[in-house]
């Protein structure tokens, strides 16, 4: 067990204007901690019995440019501090640096430090005391069953409730980003590889076709049939051995690379890269069968070829009327739209593949897009409905109206509404879950409960108003009771029935209005208050709350915007350029091979409309006519695909800390059918050169 003595507090940065929430830690002189230690990257440590010394974190010494030697400004247990910078570390508790209350880390605004274990504990008014533990369990320990013992001892001290490491801030934030990237890396492989098997179908098909006779030969002069399946199979097999060479180069190349990112992204001070063979192996193997399976198809045909069958020329493709012209659809277009759409007809799986192929690309698109529509959305929600304030405020300790009134007479606020989170446990069964309640003023207008669509939720008269991720975890619905043990205080407990519940998209969320918990807690205190300020005004009003004895925290809404889009940029943007690197991949390997084949197959039949006087762009309209219908039908495909590949993600990667809204914009859809477009212009550039340069005279030979 390791106790020490922890708060939040208000930091006057040099060179920064706005107020900066620091979190004092006490770490212990003379020894290491069993847990969450500092592991030192610059300077050195406090020196024992030292008050004014201080150890800060990486991530906010870099983001203000601060070092060894450096001072800042901070109000400790409500009295100014000047504290000196002996050093910079890292610790595992922190690899997130998270102000209480957000979602994502700004190292500019939220920072921690390190002070001596007695010291701190002098400063913020806790001699001999202590306020937070960290406990190791040996192994077999249950971890339910110490919690609940824990809290029982410590519930006459005030204690606020204790809980394991997966609900830890760090841990949680690194664990759902690990849960995220393997939700990419199966989804994208197993699309990938599926079109890549088609390839192989397409070519590999062809190439049978045209050595028909040949198979045939060597069938009659006894060349055995396993032979012969084993010959194409090596054939299909032989581009995954050259892919796998440079596929496993690259591959371990961009682990490597990806491991530096996330070491510098999360402030890991040693994550070396130590290839795993046997993930090689793996990713090698299932390559290879995704090739066989492409093959499959191929093989069979060359074991069922009779000799006799496959030593003939290959019948001539009888043109008839198909479904669609019996159906009378082609009545009103030209003779070489027809031969088009009996092209399509006379091969419908072939035709089919590329379509699939075609549309698989428009929907890998438009997943990399939809990342950035749904974040979009939450941002609205959450920063154009849900908080509409200026500047949010955090008392050091409980205030009453009095606080209130004094933040209302500040120049420049025009309004100040009160915020009050109390931590309670919520039962219900054999189910529990430890949330923040938050009572919600009448008539709140700066920070409103609000569903997905940013509509405002309605709170129930007297019942609470639970998010329907809350609901589910504690499998409760509309009319059931909850049972409420509040965690503070004089640690009230009561039932309260479950009014209404919202489809939120942050946060496992309680709301009961604000004298529903009053008369729950038996108390009339706020934690905070949510401001309106002008705009002109804003720098007086950090001046004023740098030095506000009773303030521990103040956020601005401006820089919550801010980060959330300098943090979403960085995550998403590499995710959409490689999806939409490998959606172009996908188009234009799915529309070249199956172009180039066409012309492969009807090379004499366009040979000879070139010598009977059609034109070269006449013969590439009908080369490339059947492309394009493809791509016309394979674009809506796309969408319909492309949505339900959205929604199971947005389900994957929805968790406690946020869900994913399924929101679509047009510009996804019109950027995902313009990246197939692009992909075919390309690929029809790129046969319409060969097309070009086709000897006619080569081309008519007959073949003996």
């Amino acid at each position: 067990v390791e106790t020490r003595a922890a708060d939040d507090v208000i930091l006057d940065v040099p060179g920064f204007g706005e107020p900066v929430s620091g979190r004092v830690i006490g770490y212990p002189g003379g020894r290491l901690p069993a847990v969450n230690r500092v592991v030192l990257r610059r300077g050195r440590f406090m020196a024992p019995g030292s008050d004014d010394e201080v150890v800060i974190s990486e991530g906010f010494a870099q983001a203000h440019g601060l070092a060894p030697g450096d001072s800042l400004g901070g109000i400790l247990n409500d009295r100014w501090r000047r504290l000196h910078i002996v050093g910079i570390g890292l610790t595992p508790e922190f690899v997130v640096e998270t102000k209480p209350g957000e979602l994502f880390p700004d190292s500019r605004r939220y920072g921690v430090l390190w002070l001596d274990a007695a010291a701190a504990a002098a400063a913020l008014g806790l001699e001999g005391a202590w306020n937070e533990a960290s406990l190791l369990l040996r192994p077999g320990t249950s971890e339910r069953a110490v919690i609940a013992r824990a809290d029982t001892l410590l519930a006459r001290y005030g204690g606020l409730g204790s809980f394991g490491r997966d609900l830890q801030p760090s841990h949680r934030f690194l664990s759902d980003e690990i849960t995220q990237a393997s939700v990419f890396a199966t989804a994208a492989p197993v699309i990938f590889l599926g079109v890549a098997a088609f390839l192989v179908n397409l070519v590999l098909a062809r190439l049978v076709a045209s050595q028909r006779e040949q198979i045939g030969m060597m069938k009659a002069f006894g060349v055995s049939t396993r032979a012969l399946a084993r010959h194409y199979a090596l054939i299909a097999l032989g581009p995954v051995a050259v892919g796998a060479t440079a596929g496993t180069v690259f591959g371990l190349w961009l682990a490597g690379r990806l491991a530096t990112v996330y070491a510098k992204y999360y402030r890991i001070p040693d994550a070396p890269f130590t290839p795993t063979w046997s993930v090689v192996v793996i990713a090698v193997a299932i390559t290879g069968v995704a090739a066989l399976l492409g093959a499959v198809q191929t093989v069979r045909r060359v074991v069922r070829l009779p000799a006799a069958e496959s030593m003939r020329p290959e019948s001539p493709v009888r043109y008839r009327a198909g479904l669609v012209e019996r159906l009378g659809l082609t009545r009103h277009v030209s003779p070489m739209t027809r031969l088009t759409v009996r092209g399509i007809e006379r091969r419908p799986l072939r035709a089919g593949l590329a379509l699939l192929g075609m549309a698989l690309s428009v929907a890998v698109t438009m997943i990399g897009l939809f990342a950035f529509d749904a974040i979009s959305a939450m941002r609205d929600v959450q920063f154009r409905a849900a908080q509409r304030e200026d500047l949010a405020v955090t008392f050091t300790r409980p205030q009453g109206d009095a606080a209130l009134r004094e933040l209302a007479q500040l120049p420049g606020v025009t309004q100040v509404e009160p915020t009050w989170a109390v931590p309670v446990r919520l039962r219900h069964a054999q189910y529990e879950r430890r949330v923040a309640m938050t009572g919600v003023p009448p008539q709140a207008a700066l920070r409103q409960v609000v569903n997905a669509h940013g509509a405002p939720a309605p709170l129930p008269g007297d019942g609470l108003l639970l998010s329907t991720e809350l609901a589910r975890l504690l499998r409760v619905q509309v009319g059931d009771t909850v049972a409420v043990d509040v965690l503070v205080g004089r640690r009230a407990d009561g039932r309260l029935r479950v009014g209404a519940l919202v489809d939120d998209l942050i946060g496992t969320n309680a709301y009961v209005p604000m004298g529903a918990l009053r008369a729950l807690v038996g108390d009339a205190a706020y934690d905070g208050a949510v401001l309106a300020v002008d705009a002109v005004a804003l720098d007086r009003v950090y001046a004023h709350l740098k030095q506000a004895p009773g303030v521990a925290g103040l956020s601005s809404r401006a820089a919550l915007i801010a980060n959330f889009d300098k943090t979403m940029a960085e995550s998403f943007n590499i995710t959409l350029l490689t999806l939409a690197a490998f959606a172009g991949l996908l188009s234009v390997g799915v529309i070249y091979n199956t172009a180039r084949i066409a012309l492969s197959e009807r090379g004499r039949e366009l040979a000879s409309l070139r010598v009977l006087g059609f034109t070269r762009r006449e013969v590439a309209r009908m080369l490339f006519g059947e492309l394009t219908i493809l791509g016309v039908v394979a674009v809506p495909a796309g969408f319909m695909i492309g949505a339900g590949f959205c929604w199971a993600l947005a389900a994957a990667l929805s968790s406690e800390l946020f869900r994913l809204p399924l929101v679509l914009a047009m510009r996804t859809y019109a950027l995902s059918a313009l990246m197939l477009c692009v992909a075919g212009a390309l690929s029809a550039l790129l046969v319409r050169r060969r097309l070009d340069r086709l000897d006619l005279v080569a081309v008519l030979k007959t073949r003996e």
